[in-house]
C-alpha cells in the first residue's frame, strides 16, 4: 500500500496515458469519523484490472478538495483527480433511495394477490354462466342421477372462491397500509434539486484492487447525552452515555462504521504569543475642544437594547442545537460504535448508545433553609477520566423519571447530581427573635442580632447523611464588624470555597430530630449607611 499526494500525482504520472478503459466505479463509505461540526469520511471502491480512469458520482459537494487523500492498492498507480460539480436531477442514480427495493418488493405482491383475485373473479363467472340459458332459450339440465353431485360440486367451488377473493382482499389492504407509509417515506427524503459532485480518477491498475479515498466535510455532528440512575441503597450511580448524530452532506452513510470524537481537526493548533509589555509616562493631554456630549441612551432604550442583544444570543444558542464543546487538549475521548450503522442526509436525529459506567457515590440530603426549606437528595460522584462534554443529563430515581439538568464535569474533584426532594425528610424555619440597640459609651455604633433556628426531622425508615448549607454575613469593610455563634458548631472553613457559607454535616437515625441554630451580632457606625445584598 502506498500514498501519493494529489499535488505531485500530476509530475510523477505524467507518463499515463489520460485516455484509454475508463471505469464507472460504484464506490461505498465505509467510516465515518464525526467531530463537532464536521466529519471525516473514508470511501472505497473496486478498480478492475487494466482501468486507466475511475469514475465516482454521487459525492457529497460539500467536502474540501484541500482534505482528499487517495490511495490505492500496490497495483494501482494513482494520477490526477478532478472535480466536477452536476445537477443531480442529471445523475439518475444518484435519485435512487434505498427504499426502492423494499417498495417495489411491496407492489410485486400486491400486483400478484390482484392477479389471483381476478383469477377467482373468472372462476365465479363461469359458474354463474352454468345456470344461464343457452342459445334456444332452455337451459340443459344434467341427467338425474348426477344432479345433487354437480349441484355440491358447484356450491363447494362458489364458496371456496368467494373465501379466497375475502382473503386475497384482506391481504392486499394489509400490504397497502405498509406500502403507503413507505412511499411518504421516500418522498420526504427525496433529495432536492441540489448537486452532486464526480470524481474523474487518473490511474493505471496492473491488477483489480481496491481505491481508498478519504475527506473532509462540514455539516456533520454530534451531541453527547447521559442519563444517571441512582440506586440509593446501594449508593451507587449508573452513568449511560449516548449520542445524537445528524448529517446533511447529501450522502447517506448506509452500513458504516462510526467514530464519535471529542475532539476537532479545526482547532486551533498553537496557543497566542507573548505580547510585550511596555510602560511610558504619560504624554501631556491636549486640551478637550468644546463640544455637545451625546445623550446618554434612555434608561428603557439600553434595556431594550439589552434585551435584544440577549434575545439573538438565545436564538443564535438556539439554531446550534447539536453543538458541543471542541476538546481544547492534547488528547481527545473517541467512541466506536457497535456494529454497522445508517445515518441518511436530510438532518434527522440518531441516537446510538455509548455504554455505562457504574460509580459508587456518597449519598446525602441537603436543605438550604434560607432559600427553600425543602431537602433535596444529592449523590456525589468522583469525577470520572477522559473527556465527558457538556450534554443534556437525565436523573432517574430506582425507576422514576426525576428530571433533566446539563452534565457539567467543571474542575471540582467531585461531582454532585441532584435526584429531587426527598420528601422523607421534614425541614421547618423556626421564629427567632430580631435585635437591634445602641452601643459605644455615647451611643454612635448600632448593633444588630439576627438569629436563625432550623428543625430538620428524618422519617425515613433508613439512616440519612444530612448537610445544612448557611449563608452567613461577611463584612466587606473593617467598619463593619460581624461576630458568628453556631449551635452546634459547623464544618470548619467554607463550604465549597464559597465565602460566608457554612455547612453543618450529621447522620440523623430513623424518626430523629436535629436543630441547628445561627446567632449574628452586626455591628457598625451610628451614621454609617449599609446595605446587605443576599
Amino acid at each position: 500500500m502506498k500514498t501519493l499526494p494529489l499535488l505531485l500525482a500530476g509530475a510523477v504520472l505524467s507518463n499515463l496515458p489520460l485516455a484509454g478503459n475508463a471505469a464507472e466505479a460504484s464506490s461505498r463509505i465505509t467510516r465515518v469519523t464525526v467531530y463537532p461540526g464536521t466529519a471525516v469520511v473514508d470511501r472505497t471502491a473496486r478498480v478492475p484490472a487494466g482501468a486507466r480512469e475511475l469514475v465516482l458520482n454521487c459525492l457529497s459537494p460539500q467536502f474540501d478538495m484541500a482534505s482528499l487523500r487517495v490511495e490505492g492498492d500496490a497495483s494501482i498507480r494513482v494520477g490526477p483527480v478532478t472535480a466536477t460539480n452536476r445537477p443531480r436531477a442529471e445523475e439518475s442514480a444518484c435519485t435512487a433511495s434505498p427504499l426502492d427495493g423494499r417498495i417495489t418488493a411491496l407492489e410485486d405482491r400486491i400486483a400478484a394477490l390482484t392477479a389471483e383475485h381476478a383469477s377467482q373473479e373468472l372462476v365465479l363467472g363461469l359458474l354463474k354462466g352454468m345456470g344461464a340459458p343457452a342459445e334456444g332459450g332452455r337451459t340443459p339440465a344434467p341427467p338425474n342421477a348426477a344432479l345433487a353431485a354437480t349441484l355440491s360440486l358447484v356450491q363447494r367451488t362458489g364458496l371456496d372462491a368467494y373465501q379466497q377473493q375475502r382473503r386475497l382482499q384482506r391481504e392486499r389492504e394489509k400490504l397497502e397500509q405498509e406500502l403507503a407509509p413507505l412511499k411518504a417515506e421516500r418522498e420526504r427524503q427525496q433529495p432536492g434539486d441540489g448537486e452532486v459532485r464526480q470524481l474523474r480518477i487518473q490511474l493505471q491498475a496492473t491488477a483489480e484492487g481496491e481505491l481508498r479515498l478519504q475527506y473532509q466535510t462540514s455539516g456533520p455532528t454530534w451531541a453527547p447525552a447521559y442519563r444517571a440512575t441512582l440506586e440509593a441503597t446501594a449508593a451507587v450511580v449508573e452513568m449511560e452515555r449516548q449520542a445524537q448524530v445528524s448529517q446533511s452532506t447529501g450522502e447517506d452513510w448506509s452500513g458504516v462504521a462510526l467514530r464519535l470524537s471529542t475532539g476537532s481537526p479545526q482547532s486551533a493548533t498553537s496557543g497566542p504569543s507573548p505580547r510585550r509589555w511596555e510602560i511610558s509616562p504619560r504624554p501631556p493631554m491636549p486640551a478637550a475642544p468644546v463640544a455637545m456630549a451625546m445623550a446618554a441612551p434612555a434608561p428603557a432604550l439600553a434595556s431594550r437594547a439589552r434585551k435584544a442583544a440577549l434575545a439573538e444570543s438565545a436564538d443564535s444558542a438556539e439554531s446550534m442545537e447539536f453543538a458541543v464543546q471542541a476538546v481544547q487538549g492534547e488528547f481527545a475521548t473517541e467512541f466506536e460504535v457497535p456494529g454497522k450503522v445508517d445515518v441518511r442526509s436530510g438532518g434527522q436525529r440518531v441516537a446510538f448508545a455509548l455504554g455505562s459506567q457504574r460509580w459508587l457515590a456518597r449519598v446525602k440530603v441537603q436543605t438550604v433553609p434560607q432559600s427553600d426549606p425543602s431537602a433535596w437528595l444529592i449523590a456525589e460522584v468522583a469525577r470520572p477520566d477522559g473527556v465527558w462534554p457538556d450534554g443534556s443529563l437525565q436523573l432517574v430515581r430506582g425507576t422514576q423519571v426525576v428530571g433533566r439538568t446539563v452534565w457539567r464535569t467543571g474542575e471540582r474533584a467531585q461531582i454532585a447530581l441532584s435526584f429531587g426532594r426527598d420528601e422523607q425528610v421534614r425541614v421547618q424555619n423556626l421564629p427567632v427573635t430580631q435585635q437591634t440597640a445602641s452601643a459605644g459609651f455615647i451611643g454612635n455604633r448600632t448593633e444588630r442580632r439576627v438569629g436563625r433556628l432550623v428543625e430538620v426531622e428524618n422519617r425515613r425508615r433508613t439512616p440519612v447523611t444530612l448537610e445544612v448549607l448557611e449563608s452567613t454575613p461577611v463584612s466587606t469593610d473593617e467598619k463593619i464588624t460581624v461576630t458568628r455563634q453556631f449551635t452546634p458548631a459547623p464544618q470548619p472553613g467554607d463550604w465549597q470555597d464559597q465565602p460566608g457559607v457554612v455547612a453543618w454535616t450529621q447522620t440523623l437515625a430513623p424518626g430523629q430530630k436535629a436543630r441547628f441554630s445561627a446567632e449574628y451580632l452586626i455591628s457598625h457606625a451610628k451614621d454609617l449607611q449599609v446595605i446587605e445584598r443576599r
